[in-house]
């Protein structure tokens, strides 16, 4: 069996309320090491064998950040992360130095049984597996774990030196932003296949953000969520169950209300539960879903407004010719 680290830094005043569900998530997949960087105080959560709490501050690894890159990255907030993730390899060797395999996962994430699907054949045939950002496994050797800092000479993808000192978000990561608005690690590799990538958005659940309903990126319609000792399910409107490594909870603010992390859990929109009633009153769960979708779009539309998003949109205008995808 494959040694696996994943990791996922987090800065701010405390956990989202999904987290005790994503730790419970993280301890039925005992052969994962999880590390988990944060300035939270995490003295209170009880010790589980596979996960590793590590204090520290953002301005604490950014300085870290500037060492290994040697000059000044432009970090001013926990959301710049996004674009230094595929750096973890080597900003983070000690945690995973004894691995054959790292990765990165969000915090709005619970796991389902992570070695059904990351099976040994999979992790035979591929270097990076997973293309999304939520998730996302690099096989520990020098050229993957250098992969960010290649040239990849394609005028849509930014050097890595641009986007670590420009204060705009890249989601340098994953794909990027689009076509002729910049692209990223993931869209490189497909132009510039230096590793062996995989991708299958079956295998997990990213939910549609703009819908109260559960809706994966691929089109399944989910009623509930059923997790339940290191197993996750989606249960379709006939009832069928379909098994994921994880459901992703994109831009939803999620109620927790699990009292028993023993019993299983079930999660519907927009809440964690033990039992569902038999009348639950989505009505005024999805007017609470409105109210945080219309805060979330007005966000958006002003730091649209900024000057580093009118940048980044001048820098990659028509940086895509007619041969690309």
């Amino acid at each position: 069996m494959y040694r696996i680290t994943l990791l996922s830094p987090f800065f701010g005043e405390k956990f989202p309320p999904t987290f005790p569900v994503l730790l419970d998530s993280l301890k039925d997949n005992p052969t994962i090491k999880f590390v988990i960087p944060t300035d939270i105080d995490f003295s209170t959560i009880d010790n589980i064998s596979n996960v590793q709490f590590v204090k520290t501050s953002l301005p604490a690894l950014k300085h870290k950040i500037d060492l290994m890159l040697g000059y000044h990255a432009h970090i001013i907030s926990p959301y710049k992360l996004v674009d230094f993730k595929p750096t973890y390899g080597i900003l983070f060797n000690e945690y995973i130095k004894d691995s054959e395999w790292w990765g990165y996962f969000d915090m709005d994430l619970v796991f389902g049984n992570i070695s059904r699907f990351l099976t040994e054949d999979l992790l035979d045939s591929y270097d990076r597996i997973f293309t999304h950002g939520h998730l996302t496994l690099y096989r520990n050797n020098e050229l993957v774990n250098n992969l960010w800092n290649y040239k990849y000479h394609l005028h849509e993808v930014p050097n890595f030196q641009t986007v670590a000192t420009h204060k705009a978000i890249f989601a340098f990561d994953e794909w990027g932003w689009g076509k002729n608005k910049g692209r990223g690690i993931s869209y490189a590799l497909h132009q510039v296949p230096l590793v062996r990538q995989f991708d299958d958005i079956s295998f997990f659940a990213d939910l549609t953000p703009n819908l109260f309903s559960f809706r994966t990126t691929n089109g399944t319609n989910i009623t509930k969520f059923e997790y339940y000792q290191g197993s996750l399910a989606g249960i379709d409107q006939l009832q069928n169950k379909h098994p994921y490594l994880y459901v992703h909870f994109q831009k939803r603010t999620m109620t927790n209300d699990v009292t028993d992390y023993t019993k299983p859990i079930y999660i519907v929109p927009n809440m964690f539960l033990n039992k569902i009633p038999v009348s639950i009153d989505l009505m005024k769960e999805r007017s609470v879903w409105t109210v945080q979708q219309k805060m979330r779009r007005s966000k958006q539309i002003k730091s649209n407004l900024s000057l580093s998003y009118f940048w980044r949109r001048i820098r990659f205008a028509f940086s895509e010719g007619r041969n690309h995808k």
